[in-house]
């Protein structure tokens, strides 16, 4: 199946490229293939599992594989292996998608040459940094490589040094209910607030975006049933964390909350200590979500380091060679 790209994108870097997706959901299009969908690639196409990827990328001109983690347990590292063997394929940039952080599977995954190994949740902002790193640092020279790859490190280490708090949005239509959540929270994050679901979405638009709502269940217009699904259908927004607030009597909207991808909910009247608690621990969680994914990148720039380094070495060395030779 291919999806021809997108016309809102008249301009971008991915115009052009033919992206193979390995995923074997059928029916709905995942979120992933919505992102892609966007981006203005000339064609996706779609393979359900490894050995239909193989066959694709033997009769097609692909320019990126990106593996989704729907896949069956393993596919994605032996269509990798599968991949670097032939010279028809191993040069192709290999994206793999992962729900969970497994680091054994991340040092495999890189000895074998992934491009990018990328954790759930993720925005579209950052999906797309990853696609471009994984097609284009490619064709650098050595030299630039190295040096790009260095100044990188420095700054991530610098933005390490000046972390902000988190952004926590308090979505409620009641501005009392605003305010006292707010003073709950503001001494230890970066509160933002919207009384209506439309104002919501908006802020949830813009950069820096929120790492976590607490959204009311019950707003005129439109309820936070309705920010959350839309919330979670669009690329730029899915990766948000969303804590419903509700009445005790809601329960039958909590459950469907829950299911449109809400990790929690919190009752009314409020309980500070009660708030505090709750909001502390999904912190940490997206903290420590960031945390791994910065060591991951860490690892796969240190593994172009690596790359960079020995190819100088051997241009060095190559050089000198033909010098000796020269001179001989």
């Amino acid at each position: 199946m291919s999806i021809e790209k997108s016309p809102t994108h008249q301009e971008n870097t991915f115009l052009g490229l033919t992206v193979l997706l390995v995923d074997n959901i059928e029916g709905i299009p995942s979120t992933i293939t919505n992102m892609i969908s966007t981006m203005g690639f000339d064609k996706i196409l779609h393979a359900s599992n490894g050995a239909h990827a193989l066959n694709i990328l033997f009769q097609k001109e692909i320019n990126l594989i990106i593996t989704a983690p729907q896949l069956a347990k393993d596919e994605s590292m032996q269509l990798l292996k599968q991949s670097r063997i032939s010279p028809k394929t191993s040069k192709i940039p290999f994206v793999m998608i992962a729900e969970i952080i497994n680091q054994k599977q991340v040092i495999e995954a890189i000895k074998y040459g992934v491009a990018e190994y990328i954790v759930k949740p993720f925005s579209e902002k950052q999906f797309v940094n990853h696609l471009n790193k994984a097609l284009f640092e490619k064709n650098n020279n050595a030299t630039k490589k190295l040096t790009s790859l260095t100044q990188k490190n420095t700054q991530k280490a610098e933005e390490k040094d000046n972390q902000q708090p988190l952004q926590i949005l308090v979505v409620d239509d009641v501005s009392d209910n605003i305010k006292i959540i707010s003073e709950i929270l503001r001494k230890d994050y970066k509160v933002k607030a919207a009384t209506s679901g439309e104002k919501a979405l908006q802020i949830c638009e813009i950069d820096p975006q929120p790492d976590l709502i607490l959204l009311d269940i019950m707003m005129p217009v439109m309820d936070g049933m309705e920010v959350c699904r839309r919330l979670k259908s669009n690329p730029k927004t899915q990766h948000i964390t969303v804590i419903f607030l509700s009445a005790l009597d809601q329960t039958k909207y909590i459950v469907q909350g829950l299911d449109l991808g809400a990790v929690d909910y919190i009752t009314k009247p409020i309980d500070p200590p009660l708030v505090q608690a709750r909001v502390r621990t999904h912190c940490k969680i997206i903290e420590s979500n960031k945390l791994m994914r910065n060591q991951i990148d860490i690892m796969q720039e240190n593994a172009r380091l690596k790359e960079a380094f020995e190819l100088i070495k051997q241009k060095g060395y190559h050089t000198g060679s033909s010098s000796v030779s020269k001179r001989i």
